[in-house]
């Protein structure tokens, strides 16, 4: 399967794809919608990958306008197959990739106290348990900007995420195929 930029400066590059049997890339058709539903605010935004695999995107974020992306990826393989794209795209100035445990990574962003206004988690299908974890871990290193969005990616065949909090707000839940993709937002 080929992975490629679908819009912006790198459109229709061809990303390379971590050959893992623990990563899966993001379906076109649901890296669109999420670029269509957050269009007005990838310029400029600060984008944050986790779960990253090959990349994609947060280097279609890049291509889009965004200032910078952090890619999270504790994978060995799929960790240099994003810094093979990030070169292939020649965006070492705007990338940062963090090959280590996603919660060592959230600790290490939090310290920098530079909110992201775009986050997306794409962890392995299956696990409803650890992608409040992951939510959890998020809020408590204040990684959301007040107007941002976190964007999570999980399987339409398990039973839809039951989050609440304090600070975060489950806002939108759409299908696409195998996929199921939440928004939440920061409680005004």
């Amino acid at each position: 399967m080929s992975l490629r930029i679908h819009a912006g400066l790198f459109k229709g590059r061809v990303l390379k794809s971590p050959k893992s049997k623990t990563t899966r890339p993001t379906q076109g058709v649901l890296r669109q919608a999420v670029f269509n539903i957050c269009q007005g605010k990838v310029s400029q935004a600060s984008f944050l990958d986790l779960f990253a695999g090959s990349g994609a995107m947060g280097l279609e974020a890049l291509s889009r306008g965004a200032s910078r992306a952090v890619f999270v990826e504790q994978d060995r393989g799929a960790s240099l197959c994003i810094r093979e794209n990030i070169s292939l795209l020649h965006l070492e100035e705007k990338a940062l990739l963090i090959s280590s445990d996603l919660f060592i990574a959230l600790e290490r962003l939090g310290k920098k106290k530079a909110p992201f206004d775009l986050i997306y988690v794409d962890p392995p299908y299956g696990n409803p348990t650890f992608l409040t974890k992951v939510l959890d871990g998020v809020q408590q290193q204040n990684l959301l900007s007040k107007e941002g969005t976190i964007f999570i990616e999980d399987s339409s065949h398990d039973a839809e995420i039951q989050y609440e909090s304090d600070a975060l707000k489950k806002v939108d839940v759409r299908r696409f195929g195998i996929a199921r993709l939440y928004q939440f937002k920061v409680l005004s």
